[in-house]
């Protein structure tokens, strides 16, 4: 007999290769080196720096012509998986152009660094990195966002109970619970849009922290490499490499926080206690020796993905805290933490994804639980405000009376012999009928009875869903122009390249 796995046969489905993956972390496979993720984009830094370097006659036409064909060669050996980082040469930026002078020899190939240091390489090589990732983030959240208000519209009047403290609270509806997780990660989305404003700009041209004697063209290395301009200040993003690791892992922390967040929701929810959601299978995972468990495992594992952002987080904080001016070796740490944080929390968007589509709702189950615990206590106190009048203060001191000698009772709505007994007791004489007691303690009455903007009535909850579904466009077209001018930055390297082929 041969053993794939300790648990299962009580599953109809088994976690997918994606999802063993995300749940198994690092316990059995390990990650690349960091500057293995930069070689395409030390390549791209390359090619753009070259070019102007030409354009600027600084470099012969015939040395950009070999020095190119030689980043080509190394960028078709990457692609096959053959080109290999020596860690003998300390890094990407030393082992590329330690390729280049071993091809074209370094009459040529040793003039690739000419106007650079190492310091400004690796601000652009991360900046690149970095901004690839916030636009991954932003696609994303967009997906998860998608799934939510697909669920959102299918149980826009599904009613459930509200929890404060973990205690009932008031009735709300499963769609717009949905929603509020919708509307933070909007928030995400618009603070990964945000790092661009902050740090979509060029640092080629800092060289060491105080630039060169080069005429280098900043601007043309810039709309070369996608980004909105160079930055104003050479020393700036030299001394402060590690803010842009530091804006992208308190996004993605934060980000975290609302999908740590829903993860708890949904664990709870799921619970036999609970029994109102039911994960799928494939988000589940079995126990080596209790045949019945199913553990919500992958809601689990992004709570403690959360906590490891945390940690990243502050670590990317406290290198900045005592940085002397120009270049310091301590950020060098900054790239590791931030891959690392990118690694563990990106593929949680995807799974609470699947996680929401696939979710089972027991409809019965919240809708039972939503006329338990004295939920419309509130309700009825507030129409009893309205119908008096009735000062509040009073309302609710009267009120809390009918609830305890309604939990006297056994009952777990406030009946109408207590609430007689607590409105004699306070002197109050406010008309009210059996029927108006039952009527408004109704779960379906007290969310039609919600008015205002952004409540979980249908009304306000399908308004809710449309505003929501139109920023959701707005991201995705923000999403596809950026992209694009990216691929627009791309394409124009490519024919610079090919026109100084071209040229004799």
């Amino acid at each position: 007999m041969k053993i794939e796995k300790l648990w299962g046969g009580r599953f109809e489905e088994l976690p997918s290769q994606e999802m063993v993956d995300f749940l198994s972390g690092r316990d059995i496979k390990g990650i690349p080196p960091c500057d293995e993720r930069l070689v395409p984009y030390d390549l791209w830094g390359n090619r753009a720096h070259v070019l102007m370097l030409c354009r600027q006659g600084i470099l012969s036409k015939q040395d950009g012509k070999k020095i190119l064909k030689g980043l080509r060669e190394i960028e078709a050996l990457y692609r096959k998986g053959k080109f290999r980082l020596d860690p003998s040469k300390e890094d990407v930026h030393s082992n590329i152009e330690s390729y280049l002078i071993g091809r074209i020899g370094i009459e040529s190939g040793g003039k690739v660094h000419t106007g650079r240091s190492r310091n400004d390489q690796i601000v652009l090589d991360m900046r690149l990195y970095l901004r690839e990732q916030a636009l991954d983030f932003i696609e994303g959240i967009v997906f998860l966002m998608e799934s939510l208000l697909q669920r959102s519209e299918e149980h826009r009047s599904t009613a459930m109970p509200g929890y404060t403290h973990h205690q009932h609270a008031v009735p709300t509806t499963f769609g717009h619970l949905l929603l509020s997780f919708g509307e933070a990660l909007e928030r995400d989305a618009q603070r990964f849009a945000h790092w661009f404003g902050l740090f979509n700009k060029n640092a080629l041209g800092a060289a060491a922290g105080y630039g060169t004697s080069f005429n280098l063209d900043r601007q043309l290395t810039s709309k070369l490499l996608g980004f909105d301009g160079p930055t104003e200040n050479v020393t700036d993003p030299i001394t402060q490499r590690w803010e842009p690791e530091a804006e992208l892992a308190f996004d993605a922390a934060v980000m975290m926080d609302h999908l740590s967040t829903m993860a708890q929701t949904l664990i709870l929810l799921s619970t036999r206690e609970f029994s109102m959601v039911r994960l799928n299978d494939r988000h589940c995972s079995g126990s080596s020796i209790m045949p019945q468990k199913r553990n919500p495992c992958s809601l689990e594992v992004i709570k403690a993905k959360t906590s490891f952002a945390h940690g990243m987080l502050v670590s990317l904080l406290s290198v900045g805290k005592a940085l002397f001016m120009g270049f310091n070796r301590d950020t060098q740490w900054t790239k590791y933490w931030i891959m690392d944080l990118v690694d563990e929390s990106k593929p949680a968007l995807s799974v609470m994804a699947d996680v929401i589509r696939l979710l089972e709702v027991n409809e019965t189950q919240m809708s039972k639980q939503a006329q338990e615990e004295f939920l419309g206590a509130t309700a009825l106190m507030e129409w009893l405000v309205r119908r008096g009048p009735l000062p509040m203060r009073k309302a609710k001191m009267m009120m809390e009376r009918a609830v305890k000698y309604s939990e006297k009772e056994g009952k777990g709505k406030v009946t109408y012999q207590s609430l007689k007994k607590a409105l004699t007791e306070m002197k109050i004489n406010v008309p009210v009928t059996e029927q108006d007691v039952e009527r408004n303690q109704r779960p379906e009455r007290i969310l039609a009875q919600t008015p205002s903007v952004g409540t979980p009535s249908e009304k306000r909850v399908k308004e809710n869903i449309a505003s929501l579904q139109k920023r959701v466009q707005a991201q995705e077209a923000w999403l596809v122009h950026k992209r694009m001018g990216i691929e627009k930055a791309k394409a124009l390297v490519s024919k610079m390249e090919k026109q100084l082929a071209s040229r004799t």
